[in-house]
C-alpha cells in the first residue's frame, strides 16, 4: 500500500521490509522534473489567472509562475508578492494532468493534516448569472427539476413544526452532551465554533425514526437506483464567528473524477429557520454538469444561500460545489441534520460494520435499517464468508475472523475437500 511501510513480520524468511523497486530521492527527484515540464506545457493556458502564484514542491525552492501578462512565464524568483502561495506535492501535478485527480480536490486534501499545505492569497472567482435560482417548495417535481437544472433543490414543509422540535431537541442534547465529555468534534475556524454530530444512527431512537422519513423513497431511488447506502448520517451545527467552509463536492472520494454522473445524494433536514446571515449552506448552482469548478475553493463569493424556513430540505446532488456558510449573527445556532447516501458499490465514509457494534442499538434496527446500511447483499457486494447470493441480510457470523487451523487435505471433520 502507497505511503505504508511493511509492519512486523512473523515467518521467518518472508520479511520483505529491505526491498524495494525505486530509490525514493530518485523518485522525487523525477515528479519534481515531470511537474515541471507540466507546467512549462501549459504556460499558453495560465495567462488567464491574471495573478501573480508562488509553487513550492515540499522542500525543494519555491518558483513562480508569472500569469499576469500576455503570455505567462516561469521566475526563479521574484520580489512582487504573489496574489497565491501553493505547497503541493510534484505527483498531483502530474496526476492532474493525467486526470486521476479532481484539481480543486488534490489543491486541498493535504491541508486537513498539514496546515503548510493548505493555499494561501485568492485568485478572483468567476461569478454564474442566473434568472432565477430554487426556492422552497411543496412540489416535489419541481424539486427534482431544480435538482436537474442548477445541482440542488428545496423541499418545503418536510417536518412539521412539531417534527422539527423533536429533532432540534435531539440534536442540540446530545452536543451538549458531547461538550460535558470531553468529545466534542469541532470545526469552523481556529476557534471551532461549529459541531459536527458523528453516527447519529447510535445517538437516539429519533434518529432511527428519520430514518423512516418518505422524502427519503421519494428522491434517493429517483437519482441513485435501488440499492443506494447511507455513507454518512450527521449533524452541523453553525455558530456565530465560524469560518465558511472551503467550497468542496460530497463526490470529492470518486477519483479519479466522473462528472458525468452522480454518485450520491445529501439530505440536508433543517431544524431552524436558515438564512445568509446565520449561515446557510452556500451553493455554486450549476456546478454538477459538465467540468465546472470555482476558480477559488477559499471563499464563498459568487456562491448562493441555501436560504428556507425550518423544515425544509435541502436535496444536493453530490457533484454540486458547497460550504457551510458564515454565521453572523450574534446569537444563536443553525442546527440541521445531513443524510447522506451513495451507490452501492461506493465505499461509506462511516464505517458501518464498527461503530454499529453496540448490544443497545443494533436489535432496534428494522430491515429498512439494515439495508440503508450496507447490511444487505446487492450485485454480489456486501457478502459473510463468502455468502454474496443477491437479497440477503446480513449480520454478524460466528467463526468470521476466527483464527483457523490449517486444512490438510485429509478426509475427515475440518479437512479440506477440493
Amino acid at each position: 500500500m502507497a505511503g505504508v511501510p511493511p509492519g512486523k513480520t512473523y515467518t521467518p524468511g518472508l520479511d520483505f521490509s529491505g526491498v524495494t523497486y525505486t530509490c525514493p530521492a530518485k523518485k522525487a527527484q523525477s515528479e519534481a522534473d515531470r511537474a515541471h515540464e507540466i507546467i512549462k506545457e501549459k504556460l499558453p493556458l495560465l495567462h488567464q489567472i491574471n495573478a501573480l502564484l508562488a509553487v513550492t514542491f515540499g522542500d525543494r525552492p519555491t518558483f513562480f509562475v508569472d500569469g499576469r501578462g500576455d503570455e505567462a512565464k516561469i521566475l526563479e524568483s521574484c520580489d512582487d508578492e504573489p496574489d497565491c502561495r501553493l505547497n503541493i506535492k510534484p505527483e498531483y501535478i502530474i496526476q492532474f494532468y493525467e486526470n486521476k485527480l479532481e484539481p480543486r480536490y488534490g489543491l486541498f486534501k493535504d491541508a486537513f493534516f498539514n496546515e503548510a499545505s493548505m493555499p494561501a492569497g485568492k485568485i478572483p472567482v468567476a461569478i454564474n448569472a442566473f434568472s432565477r435560482l430554487p426556492e422552497p417548495t411543496e412540489d416535489v417535481e419541481q424539486v427534482k427539476r431544480d435538482i436537474e437544472e442548477f445541482g440542488y433543490g428545496l423541499a418545503k414543509n418536510v417536518l412539521s413544526p412539531e417534527q422539527v422540535a423533536i429533532m432540534r431537541k435531539a440534536v442540540v442534547e446530545q452536543a451538549a452532551g458531547e461538550r460535558k465529555a470531553g468529545i466534542a468534534q469541532v470545526d469552523g475556524g481556529p476557534d471551532g465554533p461549529n459541531q459536527r454530530l458523528w453516527t447519529l444512527i447510535n445517538k437516539g431512537d429519533d434518529f432511527l425514526d428519520l430514518l423512516n422519513h418518505p422524502i427519503i423513497d421519494e428522491f434517493i431511488p429517483w437519482a441513485l437506483g435501488e440499492h443506494a447506502i447511507i455513507t454518512t448520517y450527521t449533524a452541523n451545527i453553525a455558530r456565530p464567528g465560524n469560518v465558511p467552509m472551503q467550497l468542496h463536492t460530497d463526490q470529492v472520494a470518486v477519483q479519479p473524477p466522473i462528472r458525468d454522473i452522480a454518485f450520491g445524494m445529501n439530505i440536508l433536514f433543517y431544524l431552524e429557520d436558515v438564512t445568509e446571515k446565520n449561515g446557510a449552506t452556500r451553493v455554486y448552482p450549476g456546478s454538477h454538469l459538465g467540468q465546472v469548478a470555482p476558480e477559488d475553493i477559499f471563499t464563498v463569493e459568487g456562491s448562493a444561500p441555501a436560504e428556507a424556513p425550518a423544515g425544509t430540505a435541502l436535496i444536493v446532488d453530490s457533484r454540486i460545489w458547497h460550504a457551510t456558510g458564515p454565521n453572523r449573527e450574534e446569537a444563536g445556532e443553525r442546527p440541521l441534520i445531513l443524510l447522506f447516501f451513495m451507490r452501492s458499490f461506493i465505499r461509506q465514509q462511516e464505517n458501518n460494520f464498527l461503530s454499529l457494534r453496540r448490544s443497545d442499538v443494533w436489535p432496534k434496527l428494522s430491515d429498512r435499517h439494515k439495508r440503508m446500511l450496507g447490511f444487505y447483499t446487492t450485485g454480489a457486494l456486501g457478502g459473510v464468508d463468502g455468502e454474496v447470493r443477491e437479497g440477503l441480510f446480513v449480520e454478524w457470523k460466528d467463526g468470521v475472523g476466527r483464527c483457523g487451523r490449517r486444512m490438510t487435505g485429509v478426509r475427515g471433520e475440518g479437512a479440506s475437500v477440493g
